[in-house]
């Protein structure tokens, strides 16, 4: 009898240990739906007016006129954008600014920091357009993971990763159309209480002369404030 006790002892053991992990959770039980979380920040960024934006681009590939290194500014739905930062022009590292507003684009001179006219550098119609914009690349993920508890810049959100073919982010890289068949790994994180998009990170070959090691990181903020965007005198 005394032998069956000391046996059963191992096995009550493990048993409450799986009861254990069971309870204290090996994951959220709270995470909604993927698909779902995915679908409602697509509805919920169509309705956004206006929206603050940083831009990060690391090991991009330097094809085109003008590659983006990074870019901070605000959008104005659907068709203006303001924005500073840093780029490569023709090979070159310069500091710049940039307004476009409908099919007009501008950027400033990095040497006499006068305006000239810059078609094909970032078009926000594009961002906005919900077939090649941010709502695209939400309601195009593919095999998104559960979504786990996360946070941008103190903006508890949900936060899910999967697949992207890289067509859907030319609105980001403001670059022409990605290698035909590439995709990119992509990680959103959608606010817990407002269903939008804080982060869109995304890592691999989007553009020509991209590599593995290409990563884009693009958070939006500060949506529908109060914003003003006017053409260059």
């Amino acid at each position: 009898m005394l032998l069956q006790y000391r046996r059963s002892l191992p096995i009550c053991g493990l048993l409450a240990l799986i009861f254990l992990l069971t309870a204290c959770g090996g994951g959220d039980t709270n995470a909604p739906d993927a698909k779902q979380l995915l679908s409602d920040a697509q509805t919920a960024i169509q309705k956004v007016k206006s929206y603050h934006f940083n831009l990060v681009a690391e090991n991009p590939g330097t094809t085109g006129n003008v590659v983006i290194k990074d870019a901070d500014g605000d959008t104005l739905v659907p068709d203006k954008l303001q924005a500073q930062g840093n780029v490569l022009m023709l090979g070159n590292a310069a500091q710049v600014k940039l307004i476009a507003i409908g099919d007009k684009q501008y950027i400033t001179d990095p040497i006499t920091g006068k305006w000239t006219e810059a078609p094909g550098v970032f078009d926000p119609r594009t961002l906005s357009n919900p077939q090649t914009g941010i709502a695209a690349i939400l309601g195009n993920i593919q095999n998104p993971s559960t979504p786990t508890d996360s946070d941008v810049d103190g903006t508890p959100c949900w936060s899910t990763s999967g697949k992207l073919d890289a067509k859907y982010i030319a609105g980001i890289t403001g670059s022409g159309a990605a290698p035909a068949g590439s995709t990119v790994d992509t990680t959103t994180c959608i606010g817990k209480t407002d269903k939008l998009p804080y982060l869109i990170k995304m890592s691999g070959v989007a553009v020509q002369g991209d590599s593995t090691q290409t990563v884009r990181t693009f958070k939006l903020s500060k949506y529908n404030e109060g914003v003003t965007i006017q053409a260059p005198m």
